[in-house]
């Protein structure tokens, strides 16, 4: 975000208005960026964090298995 030298005693309403409006969007877009950089960084360090299952990949052997095995991998608890 930078500012430009200008006028404000010349510039019309209008004009003052549409500036402001320029700078309001440069400031939401900048605050989206780092809402999504912390998201990022907090994702990276729960993958950290998180156990893996040796063994266990998500497309290893899904054909093979019946209903039974797949319902028995969910989490049933009542809602």
């Amino acid at each position: 975000m930078t500012r430009k030298p200008s006028k404000q005693g010349d510039a019309t309403p209008a004009a003052q208005v549409a500036h402001l409006m320029g700078e309001m969007t440069e400031v939401a877009l900048a605050g989206q960026v780092v809402g999504l950089k912390i998201l990022a960084a907090e994702m990276e360090a729960l993958s950290q964090v998180m156990p893996v299952l040796v063994g266990a990949e998500p497309q290893a052997g899904v054909e093979g298995r019946t209903d039974a095995e797949i319902e028995a991998d969910f989490d049933n608890m009542p809602v």
